[in-house]
């Protein structure tokens, strides 16, 4: 079903998330929301390990932490169980940042050439999706950890892989920035189809009808192929 981000400054855009989205209040308590993402854990997940969900539960907190900091106007959390029965979490996040694009039809390319120069060990292009072109980059990052989400005083980091979307909003005024990141590297080729489904649900424009789940466009095949 899609839904408004209505928490964006500046123009509104439209989801259709996947099945294992869990969409995040991102004005609740962090240990109310802490509390519930292990209950909601023990429900999904009756099996696992406690350790498992502690850890699922504080890299979700430390994935959102990261990204309220850099100013997301939406947030899901991402619940899967892998093909060897391990459950694994990831983080989709959106991001609405003014800026003037210039010319409409040259700016993925131009964002591309401008993402590579900024992080040389990223896999970067240009990605045709239903809503237009867009510049992609894939990396591997480390992401500061509080020491308070464990309770000690100690900041750690921990290294998440991240999918990065720079889409021109056709206003030319806007840039919307999806973000996919996981620590769980190993399942990457897992995720990349479901990742793919949620970049696909990005609508600039209320949908008359929800969309049927037709699964990733063709397009997330070079994907696969460049940053899989």
């Amino acid at each position: 079903m899609a839904t408004e981000t209505s928490q964006a400054p500046g123009p509104s855009l439209w989801l259709a998330l996947p099945a294992g989205f869990i969409r995040i209040d991102l004005d609740e308590d962090p240990g109310d929301r802490m509390e519930r993402m292990a209950a909601g854990l023990h429900a999904l997940f009756p099996d696992a390990l406690p350790e498992q969900k502690l850890s699922l539960v504080l890299a979700g907190e430390t994935a959102l932490q990261s990204h309220l900091r850099e100013g997301a106007v939406h947030v899901s959390s991402c619940l899967y169980v892998a093909g060897d029965g391990e459950p694994i979490q990831g983080t989709f996040a959106l991001f609405v940042r003014p800026e003037e694009i210039g010319d409409l039809a040259t700016y993925p390319q131009r964002a591309a050439e401008q993402l590579a120069a900024a992080w040389p060990e990223a896999e970067a292009g240009v990605l045709g999706l239903p809503y237009g072109r867009a510049a992609v980059a894939t990396r591997d990052k480390a992401v500061p950890v509080p020491g308070a989400i464990y309770g000690v005083a100690e900041d750690t980091a921990t290294v998440v892989r991240q999918i990065e979307l720079l889409i021109p909003h056709p206003s030319g005024r806007h840039v919307v920035a999806a973000v996919f990141s996981t620590e769980h590297l190993e399942h990457w080729s897992e995720w990349l189809p479901i990742v793919a489904t949620a970049m696909d649900g990005i609508s600039f424009l209320p949908p008359a009808t929800d969309p049927a789940d037709e699964g990733p466009s063709e397009q997330w095949t070079s994907v696969r192929r460049a940053f899989g």
